[in-house]
């Protein structure tokens, strides 16, 4: 009886300790990734800073210009008087009009816009940045949400990192991404055991992609959520106590 109960207890310690996850087999010392810039898309909230050497010439093409002239612009204000791409990929800007903007990058963009200005404006400068850009994890992360991208662009890893890492159940070769592209549903898996994932056109999340991290073969046989918040010394415990009442 007692061999069948150290069988039972040993076989818990194991299972308990078997959530090692190892990423990035055989990794090269070099990979080239080059960073793409973010796609404007419809829905995307636009911040339109326009600029020039005088700036009284530039001030009626900002959305509601005089309250911004003089004050410091936080990304809350800035979301209040974003520009949002319409259903026809289109901004208004004053005077100017409306201007294609879906399928650009925000430099393109930028150029585009600048031109319109050339009519108006001498030698204008305009920025252009998406700030409600925005991705999401879910499944077996331990911070799974939806998080917002300052930078507008970010990694697969970057997120996963961002959502306190994996699960101990998580699988690891077949993580999903779904995108929308062209407003069409696209899904995508992702091995992250293989470096080859990097070379993935899903490695870097464009803005409203969404990651899912599902639970592995063994997670769906056998619950690992029972042991997940049994510590090593509640374990040692157990054997203890079931060793003394032999």
């Amino acid at each position: 009886m007692l061999k069948v109960k150290l069988f039972f207890l040993s076989s818990i310690f194991l299972l308990s300790c078997s959530n090692t996850k190892i990423l990035f087999n055989d990794l090269p010392n070099h990979i080239n990734s080059k960073i793409p810039e973010a796609i404007i898309a419809n829905g995307d909230l636009l911040d339109v800073t326009i600029s020039s050497l005088n700036s009284q010439s530039t001030v009626i093409f900002t959305q509601n210009s005089l309250e911004r002239i003089g004050s410091i612009r936080n990304l809350e204000s800035r979301k209040l008087d974003g520009y949002l791409v319409d259903y026809n990929g289109e901004i208004d800007i004053p005077i100017i009009g409306k201007i294609k903007a879906s399928g650009l990058t925000c430099s393109t963009f930028s150029d585009s816009v600048k031109s319109k200005l050339q009519e108006y404006v001498k030698n204008p400068s305009v920025k252009i940045k998406i700030i409600n850009f925005r991705v999401s994890i879910l499944g077996e992360v331990n911070k799974p949400g939806s998080y917002e991208v300052l930078n507008q662009n970010i990694s697969l890893t970057e997120l996963i990192s961002k959502a306190g890492g994996f699960e101990k159940s998580a699988d690891l070769k077949n993580i999903m991404v779904i995108r929308n592209t062209n407003n069409q549903i696209v899904t995508n898996y992702l091995d992250l055991t293989s470096y080859e994932f990097l070379n993935s056109n899903f490695y870097y999340l464009k803005q409203n992609d969404q990651v899912y991290v599902k639970p592995d073969d063994t997670s769906l046989k056998f619950d690992y959520g029972i042991f997940r918040n049994i510590s090593l010394i509640s374990l040692i415990t157990t054997i203890i106590f079931y060793l003394s009442n032999e």
